[in-house]
């Protein structure tokens, strides 16, 4: 089945995500996948769309896939950003929404750290870091950060590494491996998998119809579609560490006995990278406010 006359919307398009996660209409939708994400540490019971002018700038406004504010059974708040981020941008990304906690942080109505709410950046990443195998699902927090206002409990992000999630549809266990399996192969299915067969999910495949879509909104995904090809940009640390080496080489900083150990190096460097990348933004971060 070419991806044209796909049954199901690919919902890391841009107009199948904001139809998902931004839209009133699936609202549902959105809960069941956030309750799953934080695997049962909150239970979310209401989500409200923060409109993009309160918190952005219109630089910013462009990322933006899902901006909420969350409420808790037990009547706690906490603000979600829910982005696809893309291999390019991660940086960045990860530097606005740091930026967006201390200066909300640094507020005049702010009267205690403990008025602060809880922020989390969830992101949807169409690459892979390439540190670890199957290392599908990061989850970040800067609580034994000693940051000046020290966020501690207070700032997290969650990201989903799409591309490194290689479950087949019968070994899924969990609600967050079925979002995984959704986020990855909705686009190729033309049936809902026996896995997917309970009310809530089925719900998820029926808002999912291309046929459903006015005249109007099949124009716009079949635009979104056409981009596509450009998603999931796979990060081959093989293919990097050997690139690194050949440089090396060129320029005369290894001879053929050093190549081994280098490449060795180079590979165990990924390991610590992603989070010690992400104490550093953190703490670039920090020193401005």
């Amino acid at each position: 089945m070419s991806e044209k006359n796909n049954r199901y919307i690919d919902p890391l398009t841009d107009f199948g995500f904001k139809h998902f996660f931004g839209s009133e209409l699936n609202k549902e939708i959105l809960l069941k996948f956030l309750n799953a994400v934080f695997e049962e540490k909150k239970e979310i019971v209401e989500v409200i769309f923060v409109p993009v002018e309160i918190n952005r700038d219109k630089e910013q406004a462009k990322d933006v896939l899902s901006d909420l504010l969350c409420k808790e059974k037990n009547g706690k708040q906490f603000t979600v950003l829910i982005r696809r981020i893309e291999k390019e941008s991660f940086r960045e990304s990860s530097r606005k929404f740091m930026a967006r906690f201390f200066k909300e942080a640094e507020a005049p109505d702010q009267k205690s750290p403990s008025a602060v709410k809880e922020h989390y950046l969830l992101g949807l990443i169409d690459f892979s870091f390439g540190d670890c195998e199957d290392m599908y699902y990061r989850e970040i927090s800067f609580a034994k950060t000693d940051l000046r206002r020290n966020p501690a409990g207070k700032l997290g992000f969650k990201f989903l590494e799409i591309p490194e999630f290689h479950k087949s549809a019968k070994a899924l266990e969990t609600d967050m491996d079925k979002w995984f399996y959704l986020l990855k192969h909705l686009r190729h299915l033309n049936q809902i998998p026996k896995k997917f067969q309970d009310e809530s999910f089925r719900k998820i495949f029926e808002a999912a119809e291309v046929s459903a879509l006015t005249a109007e909104q099949q124009a716009v995904y079949a635009a979104d579609l056409k981009k596509r090809k450009h998603i999931f940009k796979i990060y081959d640390p093989d293919q990097a560490a050997n690139e690194a080496l050949q440089r090396e080489m060129d320029e005369g900083n290894l001879d053929e006995e050093s190549k081994a150990y280098f490449l060795e190096v180079f590979r165990m460097g990924y390991e610590t990278g992603f989070e010690e990348g992400m104490l550093e933004i953190a703490n670039e971060i920090g020193s401005v406010f």
